[in-house]
């Protein structure tokens, strides 16, 4: 199988929060439950990034959501930016913290009432990462002078910190395959020997969410061909078609091919679910301008 890269990690999890449904299930599980309670999930809706200089809408591959207040006389809407790293990264906090003032300004620019930006970062990757703020960057003989560092906090989701008993708790059971496969995904063998259960949890979404998830299980585990053909057997029936419709198992050149389809899958989702330009699409996919403009004529006709 081929080395999975961050890219297909970015992708995976683009795919899977441009649903609606499996948006709102991560954050009414993953923000802290006096926040969640506060948030009108049914006015959840995935944004484009406009807020944002021009400079950082090229660098910001993550995605942000709008989402109304409850009970409020007034309209007021918070900003969720979801960054996700499969590395450790100690400059993260610097990152968000661009992309949280480059919203501000532009908001400021559109003569808009500033709207509250809340960052979450969702970390999945091998190596241990520690919680560190902006302030934890700059040596300790600098404490007297740290009143002057531009902190914040951020929701950090580590799912590595996160055992299995909690992840099974969770409702929405595609929610809870998509975060195992992305919990081991540097562990391909547990990959290997759950597969199966992975898989079958998708059994009662839409096809493109287990397509999605399918060619990133495949895609990241170590499953020869033979062995994906048993696992194959094990599927109810219209999962099974799904999964074989998706890849190709019989030649490597079939989970390339796959791979792709997710890809293509993304660019489906971003035109159906969001404002985002073309250009958009095509940065965060890495696709041509030229191969979205002919999904978006396809899904047109």
């Amino acid at each position: 199988m081929r080395k999975i890269n961050t890219t297909a990690h970015d992708n995976f999890i683009r795919a899977i929060l441009s649903d609606k449904e499996i948006a709102v299930a991560y954050f009414q599980s993953f923000l802290p439950s006096s926040l969640a309670k506060q948030l009108d999930f049914d006015t959840l809706t995935q944004i484009p990034d406009t807020y944002l200089s021009e400079s950082l809408q090229k660098s910001m591959s993550d995605m942000v959501f709008s989402c109304a207040l409850r009970n409020r006389s007034e309209s007021i809407s918070i900003a969720l930016l979801i960054e996700h790293k499969s590395y450790p990264d100690k400059y993260t906090p610097i990152q968000i913290g661009s992309y949280i003032f480059s919203g501000y300004e532009k908001q400021l620019k559109n003569n808009e009432p500033l709207s509250l930006i809340v960052p979450l970062l969702l970390y999945h990757g091998k190596g241990k990462w520690e919680y560190r703020k902006v302030s934890s960057l700059f040596p300790n003989s600098l404490s007297e002078w740290k009143q002057y560092i531009p902190d914040y906090d951020y929701i950090y989701n580590n799912l590595g910190g996160i055992s299995d008993e909690e992840v099974e708790k969770l409702q929405n059971k595609f929610l809870l395959a998509s975060l195992l496969a992305l919990k081991y995904s540097f562990q391909k063998n547990w990959l290997a020997q759950n597969a199966i259960r992975i898989l079958i949890l998708s059994e009662n979404v839409a096809e493109n969410l287990q397509r999605n998830l399918a060619v990133y299980l495949f895609a990241n585990s170590n499953l020869n061909e033979q062995e994906i053909v048993n696992l194959l057997e094990s599927l109810p029936l219209k999962l099974k078609e799904t999964v074989m419709n998706t890849l190709d198992i019989v030649e490597e050149k079939g989970v390339k091919k796959g791979i792709e389809m997710g890809v293509t899958n993304v660019a489906r989702n971003l035109l159906l679910n969001t404002d985002f330009s073309m250009e958009k699409i095509a940065t965060l996919t890495g696709m041509s301008v030229e191969s979205v403009a002919k999904i978006r004529n396809k899904m047109t006709r």
